[in-house]
């Protein structure tokens, strides 16, 4: 019956990866920057982060989060980072070196950390 509902509806089947298969779970980058948009919504919540590089260019990085329903029970509501506000993230970076992020830690501005860790999930 699975595989039916795969045939019949392939974006469904196709609408979520894992988060091993586009990110380095054995890396790890740093960026500070600004939000400059909250997606609180399934399957991962979204942080868009405005980061200058090293050539003074900005750079909007897309970094994603556990899923809403996960994240809400560890805290975190769609006002738990605001647009506007400067943070330092860290996390698991892509493979391809684009500028996208699976978030694990993000430290604010007033030095309080939130965690992207959920239950038994890294």
């Amino acid at each position: 019956m699975l595989a039916l509902v795969g045939f019949y509806y392939p974006q469904i089947s196709f609408s979520h990866h894992s988060v091993f298969a586009e990110y380095d779970i054995n890396g790890s980058i740093t960026i500070e920057g600004v939000v400059t948009e909250v997606w609180f919504k399934n399957p991962h919540v979204r942080f868009f982060i405005e980061v200058t590089d090293n050539d003074g260019e900005k750079v909007i990085w897309n970094t994603h989060g556990h899923n809403p329903s996960m994240l809400r029970r560890a805290g975190w509501v769609r006002d738990t980072l605001k647009v506007g506000e400067t943070i330092t993230m860290s996390g698991d970076p892509t493979y391809d070196g684009s500028p996208k992020m699976f978030i694990r830690k993000i430290i604010r501005s007033d030095g309080s950390v939130l965690e992207n860790k959920v239950g038994g999930v890294r």
